[in-house]
């Protein structure tokens, strides 16, 4: 089965997206909160490591077209064609280490990760997956002056 995590930031009255949402296809229907999180923290991370890629890869090709200088494409023209300089990969995030961050976030009640509406507590909970199952983890930002 596949459940989709969403992912908010709370600022006082106003609710904005924080990450994309996200796809999990678990290999049971029990999981704890702690299992949640990493499998969603995977995921978080595969989704934008995408979609900053293409976005590096577009920006980068627009803007090599737009400023290769003349005396680089006659060098390459020498050399027998003139090639585009390819977009560099950004760095890789450790998984592991963007895990341990959110576990530690869920512990200090940073954010909080709500299973059909109803707030988990603890990384031990236990929560039973079945569709139509609803995610959400919710970044919780304080107000201006406490």
């Amino acid at each position: 089965m596949e459940f989709v995590v969403h992912s908010y930031c709370l600022k006082g009255a106003r609710q904005e997206p924080l990450l994309p949402p996200v796809s999990l296809t678990p290999t049971a229907s029990t999981l704890t909160v702690a299992e949640l999180i990493r499998l969603t923290v995977a995921e978080q991370i595969a989704a934008l490591s995408v979609q900053h890629w293409l976005a590096h890869v577009s920006m980068r090709e627009v803007l090599d077209r737009q400023y290769l200088s003349e005396r680089d494409i006659l060098r390459q023209a020498s050399e027998g064609a003139v090639i585009m300089p390819q977009a560099c990969a950004p760095a890789d995030l450790d998984v592991g280490v963007e895990v341990e961050r959110a576990l530690r976030g869920f512990e200090s009640r940073a954010f909080r990760v709500l299973h059909n509406g109803v707030m988990l507590q603890r990384l031990d909970e236990t929560i039973e997956l079945s569709p139509p199952s609803t995610l959400a983890f919710i970044r919780l930002v304080p107000l201006l002056g406490g």
